[in-house]
């Protein structure tokens, strides 16, 4: 049996060239047909990921029976599901079918956001077993809906030696970078390219051939009066209706090429009619390409897999696709605003696991990989696009509305309960055997200085200074313990701290600063939010946006030994109640910012911009996603995102006076010199010394939640140095939180420790 390789290598040498003159048009068609995989929106996400199960199952029966057809299994998450429930005979059916070239499984695990780190892309990559990986020969990511691709994802896809891309982009409230369809080389900060083909919208391919849509509604599996189309309905393989056919694709296709398209062939994914997302196979979709050649139209017609398609689209065109480096931001990552509450509980989860995880503790076991794993895989279905119901905003107070979310938000809940358990295992049982005493531990890469809380004891928080990275010290009497009232010191002499006539805090300078640590304003709240004139739609023009500043009360001034803290109320009408505080370190550049507020029930679109500006002007910040840095609008792709940008937790400023770190631990979106809602910035803005956060975003019309409101709370560091710090390490160092083992005298019982906390 020829292998995977050897097909094709035969249809890359039997591939229309592409020395075709331009003039000669779209002589040759691909269609790849797949379901697009939403892990929720059109039913409960449980009951998507069956379905799709029962998707695959549909598609390699069809393939068996017809060797004209053809399916591209999109997601990895689907091919994993039905792996563990097939009998091993089952197995070995796909396996050949899709050896032979007839099936194909993408490598992506799910269409996913840019709010993953870099575990999160390593684990999503691993999603099946090693050797079932293997057996499928994958050789191609798939990408759909979303309106970006992190460089995290692509340069771990090349990492596996998978070169290809192909991207289907829902335009709704975004777009793509340029023209489509169209391929380019996607260059990567190392120098390795991408060929990626950036097609249609996903599902396009149904309206080249009829007019009309034959989908009567997004109905959900359970419906029993909507069902999937048939033999007949649509795609009819008469003389007749493939004339029309013919027609309509014409049409398509002259105005195409009148766009400027002069490939000489085309890729179009087709999804069914039923729901077009989480859709089953077509069967009759095989015999309409077959009978269409037939009878001898033009363009040709093939029915083919992913990387079939996208192989031989390269080696017609790569001769003359241009080449783009950059970050590929995501116009779709403001939804995940919506859910401030559950971004924030991830992010717990992941910093859980990043301590759970560190060297300090010695080696994981197997068990504890597992086990981390299983968290990692429930932090990445968070991260997933498909945030709530398709009428999650139309009918925001539904069941269905409702339960889809509990699902979504669990994927944070519960990894975030589960990683701090298991750090709390890891704690314990290191230090069975050590001598007994109350420990303090520094999981971070550097060095931590701050405050040390004990949770559940009747103990004061404790100041440590300079912590040593990744290590454990046993904790004596500390000074703050001791000092009496009358000697709280001032912050160190030299330190130049200015205040507004509420008596917040504008401009702080310690000792070797030129500049301040930040700029008037820093926690400044700002609201967006549509016209009463408007509605909420998803076109919508800058010219219907409003705008709303909060007000501030009296600032109360709070000193430790250590810090400065100042807390004033804020006043906005959003809030049933809200403060902001900023405690000051004494003897180092640093701070720390908190944002606690009550938003109101309110189901109207709004945006919560809060503000932090440096003493840098005109510098642009430097940001990761995935772990990979890159600079805003130097260093992204054009036509991507430049509105807002999903980071990890940093962004570094550089000027001649030296480097600002801000770093968030709860809300992973900024806007770059000043709120753009629905500006769609091109070009570097006057002030990127301004950096917006984005706390909350109900703007969206469907998909993501319409109205979370109540106390919320979020926190960010800001630090200083002359020297250009080690901005990823320095940032989960700032976040870090060290952890307090209190290990007793009296030895603990065996039992216990074998049982309870044995991880």
């Amino acid at each position: 049996m020829p292998t995977r390789r050897d097909l094709l290598k035969s249809s890359l040498l039997t591939a229309i060239p592409a020395v075709a003159a331009p003039a000669a048009g779209i002589q040759h068609i691909d269609i790849i047909h797949h379901s697009h995989t939403d892990v929720g929106y059109t039913d409960m996400p449980s009951v998507c990921r069956d379905l799709q199960v029962r998707f695959l199952d549909a598609a390699l029966e069809t393939c068996m029976r017809n060797p004209n057809f053809h399916w591209t299994a999109e997601a990895t998450l689907t091919v994993d599901d039905w792996w563990r429930g097939a009998a091993p005979a089952r197995r070995a059916q796909l396996v050949k079918v899709v050896q032979s070239g007839q099936m194909d499984v993408c490598a992506m695990p799910f269409n996913q956001t840019p709010f993953m780190n870099a575990a999160q892309w390593k684990q999503a990559l691993d999603w099946l077993p090693t050797q079932v990986q293997r057996d499928l020969k994958i050789s191609i990511a798939m990408q759909n809906d979303v309106n970006g691709m992190p460089r995290a994802g692509a340069l771990l896809l090349l990492d596996r030696g998978i070169h290809h891309l192909l991207m289907g982009i829902n335009a709704d409230m975004g777009g793509p970078p340029f023209r489509r369809p169209s391929a380019f080389f996607w260059k990567m900060p190392d120098g390795r390219r991408m060929f990626v083909w950036l097609g249609d919208h996903y599902g396009t391919a149904y309206s080249y051939f009829e007019p009309k849509n034959w989908q009567h509604g997004q109905a959900k599996g359970a419906t029993t009066t909507l069902r999937p189309p048939s033999n007949g309905d649509m795609l009819r393989t008469d003389e007749a209706s493939l004339r029309a056919a013919h027609a309509q694709l014409t049409k398509r296709l002259e105005k195409l090429t009148g766009e400027g398209y002069s490939y000489p062939r085309l890729l179009l994914s087709y999804t069914n009619q039923w729901r077009y997302d989480n859709d089953p196979p077509f069967p009759p979709l095989a015999p309409f390409v077959d009978a269409w050649n037939k009878l001898g139209l033009q363009p040709t017609l093939r029915l083919t897999t992913a990387t079939q398609a996208v192989h031989d689209m390269e080696a017609a065109v790569s001769s003359s696709v241009p080449t783009h480096e950059g970050e590929w931001t995501d116009w779709w990552a403001n939804g995940d605003a919506s859910g401030p509450r559950e971004v924030a509980a991830s992010r717990l989860a992941k910093r859980h696991l990043d301590a759970a995880l560190s060297p300090v503790w010695g080696e994981p076991t197997k068990r504890i990989l597992q086990r981390s794993a299983e968290m990692y895989k429930d932090l990445c279905l968070f991260d997933e696009h498909t945030w709530g119901a398709n009428i999650s905003v139309s009918q925001p107070d539904a069941l269905d509305t409702h339960a889809q979310f509990c699902e979504k938000a669990l994927l944070a809940y519960k990894p975030m309960g589960h990683a701090e358990w298991l750090l709390g295992q890891r704690a314990r049982t290191h230090f069975c055997r050590k001598p007994a005493g109350m420990y303090v531990v520094n999981t971070a890469p550097q060095p931590y200085t701050g405050w040390v809380k004990f949770p559940g004891i009747d103990k004061a928080p404790q100041w440590v200074n300079a912590l040593p990275a990744r290590s454990a010290t046993l904790l004596g009497p500390g000074p703050a313990v001791n000092r009496k009232a009358t000697e709280i010191l001032n912050l160190p002499e030299r330190t130049q701290l200015e205040k507004d006539p509420n008596g917040w805090p504008v401009s702080v300078r310690w000792p070797g600063m030129k500049e301040s640590l930040f700029s008037a304003g820093l926690g400044d709240i700002l609201t967006v939010f549509i016209k009463p004139e408007f509605k909420r739609s998803s076109s919508m023009h800058p010219e219907r946006l409003g705008r709303l500043a909060a007000t501030y009360g009296q600032a109360k001034e709070e000193q430790t030994v250590y810090t400065v803290a100042y807390t004033q109320p804020i006043v906005h009408p959003s809030f049933a109640s809200a403060s902001r505080r900023l405690e000051l370190f004494r003897t180092q550049p640093r701070a720390t910012l908190t944002i606690q507020f009550d938003r109101r029930s309110n189901p109207a679109a709004e945006v919560l911009y809060m503000l932090t500006e440096f003493p840098a002007k005109g510098a642009l910040p430097r940001f990761s996603t995935g772990g990979v840095p890159y600079t805003p609008f130097t260093d992204q792709l054009p036509g991507s995102c430049r509105d807002y940008f999903a980071i990890d937790s940093w962004a570094h400023y550089e000027s001649p006076a030296g480097h600002w770190l801000w770093v968030t631990r709860d809300a992973p979106l900024v806007s770059v010199g000043g709120p753009h809602t629905w500006q769609r910035i091109k070009d570097k803005p006057a002030d990127p010394e301004r950096l917006w956060t984005m706390l909350f975003d109900s703007f969206w019309h469907t998909n993501f939640v319409a109205n979370s409101h109540g106390v919320m709370e979020f926190q960010f560091e800001l630090a200083w140095s002359p020297e250009k710090p080690d901005a990823a390490a320095t940032a989960e160092t700032l976040l870090s939180t060290p952890i307090a083992v209190d290990h007793p005298v009296v030895e603990a019982c065996p039992e216990l420790m074998k049982t309870l906390f044995t991880t």
